[in-house]
């Protein structure tokens, strides 16, 4: 009887283990032919926009490659042939805008940075690549020097509180934490996904007021062109109070500006 009992019961554990089995493979299927029809409407978004790039028709170009950011992984390639058809069209601040997003996900793109000098050369603008943390991230592997720091960082602890403690070692160990921490701090300061997180730039064609307050009568203070690029601070409604490119801070409106990193 009990030999019936326990047979029977094994016999449900394996059926219901099959059909967990047939669900997640099922699942599984399901999954990887989403990902696979999802990544041939991009690759197709992408593909028709360098066709239309290379024909001339550059703003069905724009329109396509602006669909194909929105639901495709952040690319500094595409942001930068986005860049270029834009230019193309005689629209300079969206081209900026553009080269300068190239620039945030790869730092070392150089036609980016040449690019996005003449754009803002063709605007007016200064250019803000001969800043000293531009120039570090421009020549150093931002992503290699994070991991060696978090290494030597990790490596240096793990001996100091596991190792034997001898004076001569211990300034070894800390010496490690330290060039890990300076390494860390160095791409904080000069990585542009860090640094440019709060930056806004200037879309409208008439540019941007900055006042005194937050107040629409208030004092004028100037006026920044199209293409310029300021720092957030804070926000209040439909108010940014924030640094300007020279140093100086103070209040404008979010309209006509765009983020240089996108919101996902």
């Amino acid at each position: 009887m009990n030999e019936g009992v326990s047979t029977k019961s094994s016999l449900v554990l394996l059926l219901n283990m099959r059909n967990r089995i047939t669900s997640f493979l099922r699942c599984a299927i399901l999954t990887v032919l989403f990902l696979g029809g999802a990544s041939q409407v991009w690759s197709d978004d992408l593909s028709d926009a360098r066709l239309r790039a290379n024909s001339g028709d550059h703003a069905e170009a724009i329109r396509l490659f602006e669909k194909h950011l929105q639901t495709a992984r952040p690319s500094a390639s595409v942001y930068y042939e986005l860049g270029g058809s834009a230019m193309k069209s005689s629209n300079p601040a969206l081209a900026a805008l553009n080269f300068r997003r190239a620039l945030v996900l790869n730092p070392r793109f150089d036609a980016a940075r040449k690019a996005l000098a003449d754009t803002s050369l063709a605007l007016g603008i200064p250019s803000d690549l001969n800043d000293w943390k531009v120039r570090v991230a421009s020549k150093v592997p931002l992503n290699l020097v994070l991991i060696t720091g978090v290494f030597l960082f990790w490596l240096g602890l793990f001996i100091l509180v596991f190792g034997f403690h001898v004076n001569a070692r211990r300034f070894f160990e800390v010496g490690l934490i330290l060039i890990g921490v300076i390494l860390i701090a160095l791409v904080c300061v000069c990585d542009p996904r860090v640094t440019q997180i709060q930056q806004r730039f200037v879309m409208a064609s008439q540019g941007c007021e900055v006042f005194n307050a937050p107040v629409d009568k208030s004092e004028k203070l100037t006026k920044l062109p199209q293409g310029s690029v300021v720092t957030a601070i804070s926000e209040r409604g439909r108010w940014i109070y924030g640094q300007l490119p020279g140093g100086a801070k103070g209040w404008f409106l979010s309209e006509g500006l765009e983020l240089v990193i996108p919101a996902k």
